[in-house]
């Protein structure tokens, strides 16, 4: 979905606003491996992705192991950068083509702060991005592969057919075998 029109159907900003946003966004079509965010990086803007899947993940020992995946509807941010001021860790990477609104984040604020609806909704996503953190967490941490494998299904129910299974192996902590193993029992 286009985000003035995600921002429409949340009735969470004015005319004027949602005119000042679609003057201070930079829209992109990824390629499918496509690096929207490399890895280390210092990016201060907000990313927003329109359509397509891609992924968060990070470098480990010359590899990199997926974090999440950003669906359509949904937004990535660099929080070492935007709100530390520290190199990011982390890159976003396009399983799919992909349509991604970048925003800069002083740009975001702006907007924020001419409106208390907004500020509310910047809000709770920063709690939805805590919870799914900590969810993560847990996860990675106490369930099972086989617990880790159904939450993924119920989370992102079509992804084997859009996300390499190498992707989603390293998502579950898990072998790319374990995971094959896994989907013969369904």
């Amino acid at each position: 979905m286009d985000i003035i029109q995600y921002f429409q159907n949340q009735k969470l900003l004015t005319e004027s606003n949602l005119q000042e946003l679609s003057k201070t966004i930079h829209r992109k079509i990824y390629s499918k491996k496509e690096i929207i965010l490399p890895i280390d990086n210092n990016s201060k803007q907000i990313y927003f992705i329109e359509k397509g899947i891609a992924r968060v993940f990070y470098a480990k020992k010359e590899k990199d192991v997926t974090l999440y995946f950003l669906i359509e509807n949904k937004f990535g941010l660099p929080i070492d950068s935007i709100f530390f001021n520290q190199i990011c860790k982390f890159g976003i990477e396009a399983l799919t083509e992909t349509s991604v609104v970048k925003i800069a984040y002083e740009h975001w604020e702006n907007i924020v702060r001419q409106n208390p609806a907004l500020q509310n909704f910047s809000q709770q996503l920063m709690i939805l991005y805590i919870k799914n953190a900590t969810d993560r967490i847990y996860n990675i941490k106490f369930q099972t592969p086989k617990e880790r494998y159904d939450t993924l299904l119920s989370e992102f129910p079509g992804i084997f057919l859009q996300v390499p299974l190498g992707h989603i192996a390293s998502y579950l902590g898990i072998t790319q075998e374990t995971l094959s193993r896994l989907r013969a029992k369904k």
